[in-house]
């Protein structure tokens, strides 16, 4: 065969898988956005082809770590860009339908568009700054630890990744519950400080007129709410447990595997003991449910129960990060009192007994005040 119809077989070759790819990512992206809101897209997804996304990135040298993710910068046009090639994504389609539909909030790392023409799609950011919350609280020899950590500045990340979980709960046909929140899938815009929520692709749908959904046990160990990991039963509290576990890391400092990697000394058949007032140890996750799932608060890993104790009984001024306290000392203390005081609410082990996150999000502006 003739070098020209080598090149002429093979570019049909690819132009048909890159047709192929396209239209059956495109359908699943279709699928995800009639079910959220019947395909009308607050703000409409651009499509790139294959050729614009390698063009964009064939003169890229940096790549950017964020919310578990590598993103190469790339140039769209004169434009920089933010293009994350997926490596391992539990639904794609969903996170691209799911953003598309926040993008116009300040709180959502702002999708420009995507190329379906690959094999897993291929997403396009607007450019940022930025590092990542598990970072800039964790992360050893960071430099803008310091004067990137106030207390003002995790009050502000707090109340901005809880306004885009509002969203989520209360913006949609049907509640969102995104089943992943943690330090690592929130970023910040090193320039303006917003706290951007990057990362939908756990995220599942109420069906209409249930408070409940029940799937496979999705999350993060150490962020997933108890009665999730027993049932695999999601509702707007499994969220705001995540969200609780968040709002300590923020107060301590600490990563949450830190703080559990503790219970390794503790036998593993410890249980949980309530005390009297709550209730029998079979307890329904909703009671306002009519599902008859039920979960047995006391056989939750000891995990549960040292995180718990540990919330309950601390002293704030002896798990504050030190940062704070060099800032504030004692002036701020009733501040962080009541800072865990929410903690301890969201994170209570029953899901009845912790708050709505618009009741949350409304506690942490009046903090903020």
């Amino acid at each position: 065969m003739p070098f020209f119809s080598k090149n002429l077989f093979f570019s049909a070759l690819r132009r048909k898988k890159e047709k192929d790819c396209y239209l059956k990512n495109g359908s699943c992206v279709l699928e995800e956005l009639l079910a959220l809101c019947d395909g009308n897209c607050r703000v409409p997804i651009r499509y790139f082809s294959a050729i614009e996304i390698n063009n964009a990135i064939k003169n890229s040298q940096t790549k950017m770590e964020l919310a578990e993710m590598s993103m190469v910068t790339g140039l769209l046009g004169n434009r920089p860009v933010l293009i994350r090639f997926n490596t391992w994504t539990y639904n794609i389609h969903r996170d691209i339908a799911i953003t598309a539909q926040m993008s116009h909030l300040k709180n959502v790392l702002r999708l420009i568009g995507c190329c379906l023409e690959f094999e897993e799609p291929v997403i396009v950011y607007e450019y940022v700054e930025a590092i990542s919350l598990s970072d800039l609280l964790f992360k050893k020899g960071n430099l803008n630890r310091k004067s990137s950590l106030s207390w003002g500045s995790r009050l502000r990340v707090a109340r901005d990744v809880a306004s885009a979980v509002v969203f989520l709960h209360t913006e949609f046909t049907t509640p969102i519950i995104h089943r992943n929140i943690k330090s690592s899938k929130v970023i910040i815009d090193e320039k303006s400080g917003v706290a951007k929520i990057v990362d939908f692709s756990l995220s599942i749908s109420l069906p209409p007129g249930e408070l409940e959904v029940q799937d496979e046990v999705c999350g993060t160990r150490g962020y997933v709410a108890p009665e999730n990991l027993a049932s695999g039963i999601s509702t707007q509290k499994t969220d705001v447990y995540s969200f609780g576990i968040l709002l300590l890391l923020l107060l301590t400092g600490k990563d949450v595997y830190d703080i559990i990697d503790r219970v390794d000394s503790i036998n593993s058949e410890e249980t949980i003991d309530f005390g009297e007032d709550s209730g029998n140890s079979m307890d329904r996750v909703d009671s306002t449910n009519s599902k008859e799932t039920i979960v047995d608060f006391k056989n939750l890993p000891t995990s549960y129960v040292f995180l718990d104790h540990y919330i309950k009984e601390a002293n704030v001024m002896d798990i504050t990060d030190p940062i704070i306290l060099e800032e504030h000392g004692i002036d701020i203390q009733q501040q962080l009192e009541d800072y865990l005081d929410l903690v301890k609410k969201c994170t209570a082990l029953k899901g009845d007994n912790r708050p709505y996150m618009i009741h949350v999000a409304r506690e942490l502006c009046r903090m903020e005040k």
